[in-house]
């Protein structure tokens, strides 16, 4: 099996800022793995929250490079076998390689992953958040008039400006927010929005408090009951052993692929999220059309989605398809890729090499 890495840059449509700060550019690796003749994908992005760089990931890839190419890929359960180690300590890096063997494994039985796994179709009920970023009050309602329509808005808070963001945005459109907070809020602060997050027709909030306020969690858990709006863990969920921890904390858990080593992995988690009674999200954050393709295979089996990386990237970069091709939106439907594997058909001329 043949294995090439290459680094891309996604310059954004919009400069993007988050509590932890103001981005431009996305960063990511690319894994590309190819045998008898047919190439699989995958993609992971830099996240310097959690200290994770480009350069350390091709360097914990490149070390897998030889016993990577002295192997014959039968399956990814096999293959996840072989990099348990890089899955385990280093779950970004896995991710981009285990989703490559997904898309691979897929295509070598003529088959898309989702089809797999037990499920068909060529689009889903399910629609798509279209992502507005932590911004100013202007800025945020200048994005929202680029998709105006959209049936369903992932709002980004963390700022003294949220409840007027809020109510500005209300005051455009009748579609449901999506509230993703970062752990910005404090209880007292929620407690005393949740009247007004009613009425202007909240459907969840993601991660209001700080990831290790288990306390607040608690209390605010029952108060959100009161009020039917369900409290969706991300931070306070980053390996297997947090989704048991999170039970009687929260309705429900972000389960993005990067945060544990891969597709394989988790979709375990997503069956054992069921049994536990949780709600189930997965997104794809801002990557290219590689990560959001495979992000959609899941589609099938969650209850909320966010595979709008692809359309907060330039707009000129995506038009002319220099990252290929895969899952589309259309008016926030997902419409999936008929393309075997992750759905991912990369572009004419290959990316350079790292």
């Amino acid at each position: 099996m043949k294995l090439k890495i290459s680094r891309r840059d996604l310059p954004l449509r919009h400069v993007m800022t988050v509590f932890r700060g103001t981005i431009s550019v996305i960063r990511t690796v690319v894994v590309e793995l190819e045998q008898d003749g047919l190439k699989g994908y995958g993609e992971a992005y830099e996240d310097q929250h959690w200290g994770v760089t480009v350069e350390d990931m091709v360097n914990q890839i490149e070390s897998y490079r030889e016993v990577i190419q002295r192997y014959a890929f039968a399956d990814p359960f096999a293959f996840n076998r072989l990099i348990q180690n890089l899955i385990r300590k280093y779950p970004y890096a896995a991710t981009a390689l285990e989703m490559a063997a997904c898309d691979l494994w897929g295509k070598l039985h003529n088959m898309p992953l989702r089809r797999i796994w037990g499920f068909d179709g060529s689009s889903s009920a399910l629609k798509s958040s279209y992502t507005l970023g932590l911004d100013s009050i202007y800025r945020v309602i200048e994005k929202f008039k680029e998709q105006p329509n959209w049936p369903l808005y992932r709002v980004k808070l963390g700022s003294h400006e949220d409840m007027t963001i809020l109510r500005e945005l209300r005051a455009r459109t009748d579609s449901p927010f999506r509230l993703d907070v970062n752990g910005c809020w404090t209880l007292q602060q929620t407690l005393e929005y949740l009247d007004e997050l009613k009425s202007l027709n909240i459907e969840l909030i993601e991660q209001p408090l700080h990831q290790d306020d288990w306390e607040g969690m608690k209390r605010l858990r029952k108060e959100c009951d009161k009020y039917g709006i369900p409290l969706i863990a991300d931070e306070s969920c980053r390996c297997e052993r947090d989704l048991e921890k999170c039970v009687g904390f929260f309705h429900g858990v972000n389960l993005k692929p990067i945060k544990f080593g891969g597709l394989l992995p988790t979709k375990k988690l997503v069956i054992r999220a069921r049994e536990l009674g949780f709600k189930v999200m997965i997104g794809n954050t801002i990557e290219s059309v590689i990560s959001a393709s495979a992000t959609s295979q899941f589609v099938p089996m969650i209850d909320y989605a966010y595979i709008d990386g692809p359309l907060l990237v330039d707009p000129t970069l995506m038009g002319n398809q220099k990252f290929g091709r895969g899952v589309e939106l259309k008016d926030g439907s997902i419409v999936f890729s008929s393309e075997n594997g992750i759905g991912y058909v990369a572009p004419s001329k290959a990316v350079e090499r790292t």
